[in-house]
C-alpha cells in the first residue's frame, strides 16, 4: 500500500535526522548541543541497533490507513494488524568506533523483522558475502495470503522435505534457514530469465549494492545531513520516565523537497524506489521527541500523521481532518540486536537451485 512505503520513507528521514544533529554549527543552544553529544556518543561504539515499531493498536492502525489512503488498494484489517505487530530491528557495525570510518569503510549491517515476538525475516550484510533467511509460512500467515510471491514460496516450503539432497541449499531456504547468496549470481540470472522474476532478482541485486557499498552507504548519509542541516530547532521538553526530553521541529515541506533532490540520483540505481511524493508534503512543521538517556539518545517518536496531512483541514467535517495520529518509535542502543556474524551451518545458495525447487514440485504435483 502506498501509506506503508511512505510511513518507511518518514521513517528513514526522521532516523537520520538525529544523524544530522551531529554536523557542525555555530553557538548551538543549549538543547541541541545536548542532542549532537547524545549522537556522538553513539558513535563511539562499534556497533549501533535501531528498533522501530508503530505505538497503535490495530484497531488504531487500520483507522489512519483507511483516512489516509489515497488510491491503489484498499487496506485490510490484516495490514494493519500485521503493522501493529511489526518490529523491525537493524544493527550496523564495524572494527572500529562508527564515528571514525570514512567514506571508503564498508559496514556491515543486519535486519530482522518480526511479528509479535517472533523473527521472521532478516539478511546480515559481512564485509562482501550476504545472508538471508525467511520463515516463508509463518509470513504467509501472518499477511493472510495477501502476497502472491510469499505464498508461492510457503507452497513450495510445505513440500521442502521431498526435495533431492542436490538441492539442500533450496530447502534450506524455504524452510527458514539462513542461506548465503550472491546478489550478483542472482542479477545475471536476472537479465537470462526476464519476466517478472527478473525484475525481483534485479531489484535484490541492487538492495545489495546498497547494503555493501562504501560509497552508497555514506552518500544516503551525507545527503540526509546537506538536506536538513540548518533546518531544525531545538527546545527543552522536560524530563519523564527516567529520560530528558528534547523537542526537534523542522519545517516538513522545505525538508521534503531538500531530500527528494539530494535523493533523487538514487532513483536511476534502484528500480521501482522514488523520491518525487516527497515534494507533495504538507506546509507545517513537524516535530520530533528525542529521549536521552545518560547523555545518550535513546528513544526516537516523530507522529506520521504529520508527513500524511494529519491536523491539516479545516476542521469543519471528519474528512477535513486528515489521517490523525500514528506514532513511529526508534529506540537506539549500543551493540548488537541484530547478531554481525555468520550464521552456523549456512549453505551456498544458487539461484539455479531456486529454479530447479520450483520445478522439481511442479512435477511432483502434477504427477500426484
Amino acid at each position: 500500500m502506498p501509506i506503508i512505503r511512505k510511513s518507511l520513507a518518514a521513517a528513514c528521514c526522521a532516523l537520520l535526522l538525529a544523524a544530522s544533529a551531529a554536523c557542525d554549527a555555530s553557538e548551538p543552544a543549549d538543547a541541541e548541543s545536548r542532542v549532537r553529544g547524545a549522537v556522538e556518543r553513539l558513535g563511539e561504539w562499534e556497533a549501533v541497533s535501531v528498533t522501530a515499531r508503530v505505538d497503535a493498536s490495530a484497531d488504531e492502525v487500520y483507522a489512519f490507513l483507511r483516512r489516509a489512503q489515497d488510491g491503489g488498494t484498499a487496506p485490510t484489517r490484516a495490514d494493519a494488524a500485521s503493522l501493529s505487530r511489526m518490529e523491525v530491528s537493524f544493527t550496523v557495525g564495524s572494527d572500529e568506533p562508527l564515528k571514525d570510518t570514512g567514506d571508503g569503510d564498508r559496514l556491515d549491517s543486519g535486519l530482522m523483522v518480526n511479528f509479535g515476538g517472533l523473527d521472521l525475516a532478516g539478511y546480515r550484510s559481512l564485509g562482501t558475502d550476504v545472508y538471508v533467511r525467511a520463515d516463508w509460512r509463518r509470513l504467509d500467515a501472518e499477511f493472510g495470503g495477501g502476497h502472491a510471491t510469499v505464498s508461492q514460496a510457503a507452497g513450495l516450503a510445505r513440500s521442502a522435505d521431498g526435495l533431492p539432497p542436490s538441492l539442500a541449499p533450496a530447502r534450506d531456504l524455504f524452510q527458514g534457514r539462513w542461506v548465503q547468496i550472491d546478489p550478483e549470481e542472482f542479477d545475471h540470472f536476472a537479465r537470462a530469465l526476464g519476466g517478472k522474476y527478473g525484475r525481483r532478482a534485479q531489484r535484490l541485486a541492487n538492495s545489495a549494492d546498497l547494503l555493501q557499498s562504501p560509497a552508497a552507504q555514506h552518500h544516503v548519509i551525507d545527503s540526509v545531513r546537506r538536506a536538513l542541516d540548518g533546518h531544525a530547532s531545538f527546545r527543552d521538553a522536560g524530563s519523564r520516565d527516567g529520560a530528558e526530553h528534547v523537542a526537534v521541529s523542522l519545517p516538513a515541506r522545505e525538508v521534503a523537497g531538500d531530500l527528494a533532490d539530494a535523493l533523487g540520483p538514487l532513483e536511476e540505481r534502484f528500480d521501482g524506489i522514488g523520491f518525487a511524493w516527497l515534494e507533495r508534503a504538507p506546509d507545517r512543521e513537524v516535530t520530533v521527541d528525542l529521549a536521552l538517556r545518560g547523555g545518550t539518545l535513546s528513544k526516537m517518536t516523530v507522529d506520521l500523521g504529520r508527513f500524511l496531512g494529519a491536523e491539516g483541514g479545516k476542521g469543519d467535517g471528519q474528512d477535513d481532518r486528515g489521517p490523525g495520529v500514528l506514532p513511529l518509535t526508534l529506540s537506539f542502543a549500543p551493540g548488537q540486536a541484530v547478531p554481525l556474524r555468520v550464521p552456523e551451518g549456512v549453505r551456498w545458495l544458487d539461484p539455479q537451485d531456486v529454479m530447479a525447487a520450483a520445478l522439481y514440485e511442479r512435477l511432483g504435483a502434477s504427477g500426484s
